[in-house]
């Protein structure tokens, strides 16, 4: 059966339409639109009218896309962004009128177990995982084996981040110490729990969303993007501390020719690379494999 997602992200508005069956999920198109919809959330904790305009004219898009592709279903999704803001319900109830699809707004729970079971799933996993997520707004952390035995939703993403710890072009040595440290704070009591239950033998860590797959993008030197290419790539923790460095000392115009990266995230990549490198170093992750598998490809396979 063919099936599609529409993801409202923090950050873009995603595309996946994919052949589902036998318990896999095979893409067949992926896309995205970078709309913002989280930028107002953390100053004023509302959606602006310019993100939400923007937004609802990519659902309307990828709605009509997926219906040309021959999809039996599709489901759409929300995450930070709308659970947060205060007029979140009244922009699904907008979207079900003007596009005439429901949207789910998942817990931050939610979204950390369904990354955790696309990203298994895509990668064929079956030891015990660590499915790290950084969004636009939040950060998720999921871990276990065959199912989830600890998860936590944090509010740390490159979009916030960005609005709220790195005011500076390039950002200021302080203002990434500043970024670090509240990383460290929030991290503290997983950490802790997570210390506890993982095996001696370590655990492999994994990394979805659209922070960590522009990472390996930028370490693979990806002229041409292309999810196949990013896929199962392995960053390793010295190669992290290199891409934030160099991130962090540019300033947005000059990121944007790096190749790999996105003009469009050139300006929240470093608050999205540093909290990359602070849960690898916090956590004592010697390297992280980014699956392009996440929680849409788990949408799916849990419908």
């Amino acid at each position: 059966m063919k099936a599609a997602v529409i993801d409202l992200g923090s950050n873009s508005v995603r595309l996946l339409v994919a052949e589902v069956g036998g318990g896999k999920v095979t893409p067949v198109l992926k896309d995205l639109v970078t709309t913002r919809l989280g930028e107002g959330v953390a100053d004023k904790g509302m959606l602006s009218q310019k993100s939400m305009d923007s937004t609802l004219e990519a659902v309307i898009e990828f709605k009509k896309r997926a219906l040309s592709a021959g999809c039996e279903r599709i489901t759409a999704i929300a995450t930070s962004a709308v659970r947060e803001a205060k007029n979140g319900w009244e922009f699904m109830e907008l979207i079900k009128q003007r596009a005439g699809i429901e949207v789910r707004i998942l817990s931050g729970r939610e979204e950390g177990e369904l990354s955790f079971l696309g990203a298994k799933e895509g990668l064929g996993l079956k030891e015990r995982a660590l499915v790290i997520d950084i969004g636009g707004g939040s950060t998720e952390l999921a871990f276990g084996c065959e199912k989830v035995q600890l998860s936590v939703s944090l509010p740390m993403g490159a979009v916030r981040w960005t609005r709220s710890f790195l005011k500076s072009d390039p950002p200021e040595a302080k203002e990434i110490t500043a970024l670090r440290e509240e990383a460290r704070s929030l991290l503290s009591d997983f950490k802790n729990r997570f210390e506890s239950m993982k095996s001696p033998g370590g655990v492999t860590a994994v990394g979805v969303g659209g922070t960590l797959t522009s990472l390996a993008a930028i370490s693979l030197e990806l002229k041409e993007y292309h999810w196949s290419k990013v896929h199962g790539c392995v960053l390793a923790l010295k190669a992290m501390e290199e891409i934030a460095g160099r991130l962090c000392r540019l300033p947005s115009p000059k990121r944007k020719e790096i190749a790999g990266l996105a003009a469009d995230r050139a300006d929240i990549i470093p608050a999205g690379a540093l909290i990359a490198l602070e849960i690898m170093r916090f956590l004592e992750l010697g390297s992280i494999t980014v699956s392009e598998s996440d929680l849409m490809e788990g949408i799916l396979l849990t419908n």
